[in-house]
């Protein structure tokens, strides 16, 4: 299956440009304005995520605003996706940043942190376009700065999803789990160990902790990294309980190789016969097609936990413009254009993600996507609570990405107890937390 040609669908959302405008003019920076001779103002564009489909997509969106701006050109740059990082970095220290970048939640704290972004808070409500936009992604981009401001258009969003092999819940005469009781049933009945036939595939390997906090924290009913004193709960005991369970399915409904496993690992397994359940974002979707009819996928939604909170994980990526930017007018049209009903709409379903502006929800092509629709509706539930990432600490990624791995591994191998897992790694969060306020306060 593979994704609609680009539509260039007439714009229908035009909200903004006359108040937006104004309001740029006024805080733009000094320097002789945006337009150069010819009246063509021209922005620079960096990407932070360079992949040919995407670069593909990008590019077309681009081609999308010029249309409809003819005055305004934008230059797109591709960094490379390992290292964008430190070519921004030293863009930043040489004043020589471009106008318009596209950076991850998890980014966005660094960044402000040197003063690199534009909060773009007043251009959304001077503009009336604020209640085009998904709250709970509007709420998930402010969390991931310390100051709460916005930084970041949220045009997307990943979020976390569970998938399961309906063929063969059918097979096995199964209805598809709708409680954390029926999945653990299910990922026991759909194993057969001597067929090489297992319920779920865990991720042991490298990048566990996003499906750990998937299928950990929702199941505790835990959307919270740190409680208010600042600590973290992840020795909540409503968590350990929770983790002890996760790591039980090792081995018992899942392949013992799933120690090591990756992403690329999970997706195979799923799509090849060897595991009847997966955890992970609704970006899975498009490849599982790749191999899978899509009547033989079952997307859920993240159940409720006991206490009857549904916590869903959602992570928002978009665009943000530079402070140094002396094109900030220019540049705010393209953010808008970025979150419009047809240029949001373009991008999610390029992009393969949520969209941010929610008369999207309602276009076909959502519709089509079960993996963004059950994403669309869990966020719905009177019950949602979005899983707050503190993505602004510094020390998130090294202690989540790399510290705990091992750990982990033992935890999966019996050679240490869920418990001593998650106290020894509270304290690090923790610690890492105190740091943190310490440096800020």
């Amino acid at each position: 299956m593979t994704r609609s040609h680009p539509r260039r669908r007439k714009l229908t959302t035009i909200a903004l440009a006359g108040a937006l405008t104004t309001t740029l003019a006024l805080t733009a920076c000094a320097g002789g304005g945006d337009a150069s001779e010819d009246g063509v103002v021209t922005l620079q564009l960096w990407d932070t995520d360079t992949r040919p489909e995407r670069t593909e997509s990008l590019q077309e969106l681009i081609s999308m605003f010029e249309a409809e701006n003819p005055d305004i050109k934008v230059e797109y740059l591709g960094l490379p996706t390992d290292s964008y990082m430190q070519k921004i970095g030293t863009a930043i220290a040489t004043n020589s940043t471009p106008d318009l970048v596209t950076p991850k939640a998890s980014d966005l704290s660094a960044l402000v942190a040197q003063g690199a972004l534009a909060p773009i808070d007043d251009l959304i409500a001077d503009g009336n376009w604020e209640d085009q936009l998904d709250p709970g992604l509007v709420d998930s981009t402010r969390k991931a700065v310390p100051d709460g401001a916005l930084y970041m258009t949220p045009a997307t969003a990943i979020a976390d999803t569970l998938y399961s092999r309906a063929d063969w819940l059918a097979d096995a005469g199964l209805e598809a789990p709708t409680t954390w009781e029926e999945f653990d049933a299910a990922a026991v009945a759909l194993t057969d160990q001597s067929t090489g036939q297992f319920g779920y595939t865990i991720r042991g390997g490298n990048g566990f902790f996003p499906q750990f906090m998937e299928m950990v924290y929702t199941r505790a009913g835990i959307s919270e990294i740190f409680d208010e004193s600042g600590k973290a709960t992840l020795d909540d005991p409503a968590i350990v309980e929770a983790t002890e369970k996760y790591a039980e399915l090792y081995k018992a409904t899942t392949a013992e190789s799933d120690l090591t496993a990756d992403f690329k690992v999970m997706i195979a397994q799923f799509t090849g016969g060897g595991a009847g359940m997966l955890s992970h974002s609704i970006g899975s979707y498009p490849t599982m097609l790749q191999t899978l009819e899509p009547e033989q996928i079952a997307v859920h939604a993240p159940f409720p936990a006991a206490n009857g909170v549904e916590v869903i994980g959602r992570v928002t990526a978009g665009f943000a413009m530079f402070e140094q930017s002396e094109k900030k007018e220019a540049a705010a049209k393209f953010l808008e254009f970025t979150m419009s009903q047809e240029g949001n709409s373009f991008w999610a379903e390029a992009s393969g993600y949520i969209p941010g502006n929610t008369a999207v929800f309602e276009d076909q092509w959502v519709q089509d996507n079960p993996a963004i629709s059950t994403a669309i509706a869990a966020s719905q539930s009177p019950n949602a609570v979005s899983m707050n990432v503190p993505y602004y600490l510094p020390e998130w990624t090294s202690i989540t990405g790399t510290d705990m791995l091992p750990d982990w591994q033992r935890v999966l191998q019996g050679q240490m107890t869920a418990s001593e897992f998650c106290s020894k790694w509270a304290d690090s969060l923790t610690e890492a937390n105190e740091r943190f306020l310490e440096l800020t306060s």
